[in-house]
């Protein structure tokens, strides 16, 4: 999203900082074992992408479908490592590379971004498939957060295994504090004005001073605070649809019920008493049995697990690996026969 100006007046309290995926798999034998290997890039890259094809193989096995895997992985805690409108070239790059599949599971690490585009994304995935029984799927190794899990919504069904989560879908924004760009939740900003407007209505009818609210009032940038409106509803109402149009379709037979459905799922994912910080864990199990959603949960030892979270961890460290002098990695994306990388300055 553009960067927006700094609102005279900021929500009391401030988002935690973004989950660190490297919590996870850091320090672990598989982990180590990795990095201790002293390949060159080409080697490595073939590595990864025999793991792709074996994960294809796997899930070719298990549905009876021709299966392809993209990779489409986000940098954690970059400024500008997030899901925006410039990823599209390079992810339908990547995608016409395994075009023609019956099946197409997307391997998701990210920290969410720009929600506009996931419908476009979803649209484009499912153009490349073909056959009698086509299929959508999002595998989530780690971290598929805010507009992230908006994406995952629109498959048909979601793979997840012990250490995986989503999140709250509550929209992200840009702001400038004191010179620093930061992601402040737009639900905090509607929260701000919506218990300001309480507080003066409670003292008008108790006859207390409202002065000092409404000073309080008129400091707020109310245009941008409205924009923020905005966007949640947005959010709910791309939710809700994705839900309804895809992942709901067989469980919910029914087009009232289905949309009902999808709407109150949709509602949960945006709710402050359910998710009270931006950053929480919906774990896959929570996601199945809470939200409802199709999951398709796999065992720490299951063997299609086990090459995924290989793949994943070779997909970070490959993240790592500095091609140019004062330039990160912010972006991944691979198949079994593409990969691409976006770089960025560190700051």
């Amino acid at each position: 999203m553009p960067t927006q100006p700094t609102p005279p007046m900021q929500p009391a309290s401030q988002p935690p900082p973004a989950p660190d995926p490297t919590i996870k798999y850091a320090g672990t034998p598989t982990f180590t074992a990795i990095l201790n290997e002293t390949n060159t890039n080409l080697d490595q890259l073939q590595r990864r992408q025999k793991l792709l094809k074996e994960i294809d193989d796997l899930f070719s096995r298990k549905y009876g479908a021709k299966n392809r895997t993209m990779t489409y992985l986000l940098r954690f805690g970059h400024p500008r490592a997030m899901m925006n409108s410039g990823d599209i070239a390079a992810f339908e790059g990547t995608l016409k590379s395994i075009t023609g599949a019956d099946q197409i599971n997307l391997l998701l690490q990210s920290p969410g971004g720009d929600a506009t585009i996931v419908e476009k994304m979803i649209d484009m995935c499912r153009a490349h498939l073909s056959g009698s029984h086509p299929r959508f799927r999002v595998i989530v190794p780690n971290i598929a957060k805010s507009a992230a899990t908006v994406m995952a919504l629109g498959a048909d069904s979601i793979v997840m295994g012990y250490c995986s989560e989503l999140g709250p879908i509550d929209p992200q924004v840009q702001i400038s504090v004191s010179g620093l760009i930061q992601w402040v939740s737009a639900l905090a900003f509607v929260e701000s004005r919506d218990k300001l407007m309480e507080q003066i209505a409670d003292a008008v009818n108790n006859n207390r001073p409202v002065q000092g609210l409404l000073q309080q009032l008129a400091g707020l940038n109310i245009p941008f605070t409205n924009e923020m409106e905005n966007h949640i509803a947005f959010a709910k109402k791309t939710a809700a649809t994705l839900l309804d149009k895809y992942m709901f379709q067989a469980k919910f037979p029914r087009a009232r019920q289905r949309k009902k459905k999808a709407d109150e799922i949709a509602e949960k994912l945006l709710s402050k008493q359910l998710f009270p910080v931006h950053g929480q864990s919906i774990s896959g199990a929570s996601a199945k049995h809470d939200l409802e959603l199709e999951v398709e949960l796999l065992e720490r030892t299951d063997q299609l697990w086990e090459l995924i979270w290989d793949y994943y961890i070779r997909s970070e460290l490959q993240m790592n690996i500095q091609l140019t002098p004062g330039l990160l990695k912010t972006k991944f994306f691979e198949s079994s026969f593409e990969s691409l990388v976006v770089q960025d300055t560190a700051n």
